[in-house]
């Protein structure tokens, strides 16, 4: 039994070191098509953060949902709600502050600018969230495997130490 949950804490702990990079991929998948629906389609944004809810995965796709959602049917800003909606829902997510920082900053950029602006500001989101990317994959790279052995290896130890 002690095996078993050290063995899952180090896996577990692991997971979040994978998780985080595909979750970075994911936002900047929003972006791009952010991109694409506001500069080039033109779309409002309650409709862009609904298609991009329902083209991600959860939980980023939920941070998009609620967006959309509250967007909808609310008459507070939308960098109120951007803000809110990245505080209440930020954990259920493997990302750092930093990832958190780079979206609030956007978010208060967010539909205060032309579309030659808004293009600049997505593309400047996307490079803060591309450097962010290159260092989770090396923290995957580095502590997932650590973790993982490490949990079976604390096991084994207090198996050893009980015994």
């Amino acid at each position: 039994m002690i095996l078993f949950t050290c063995t899952w804490v180090g896996i577990d702990i692991a997971r979040n070191y994978s998780r985080r990079p595909k979750e970075i991929r994911e936002l900047l998948q929003a972006l791009q098509i952010m991109e694409a629906e506001i500069v080039y389609a033109q779309e409002p944004l309650h409709r862009v953060f609904s298609y991009i809810s329902k083209q991600l995965s959860f939980p980023v796709s939920d941070l998009f949902y609620e967006l959309g959602d509250e967007l909808t049917h609310s008459d507070r800003s939308l960098q109120e709600i951007w803000d809110e909606t990245f505080s209440r829902k930020w954990r259920n997510t493997a990302m750092k502050k930093k990832e958190k920082e780079v979206l609030i900053q956007f978010g208060q950029s967010l539909g205060l600018h032309n579309l030659e602006q808004q293009q600049k500001q997505i593309q400047l989101a996307k490079v803060h969230l591309q450097h962010e990317l290159d260092d989770a994959l090396e923290e995957e790279k580095r502590f997932s495997g650590m973790f993982r052995t490490l949990g079976v290896l604390s096991g084994i130890l207090f198996v050893l130490l009980f015994i």
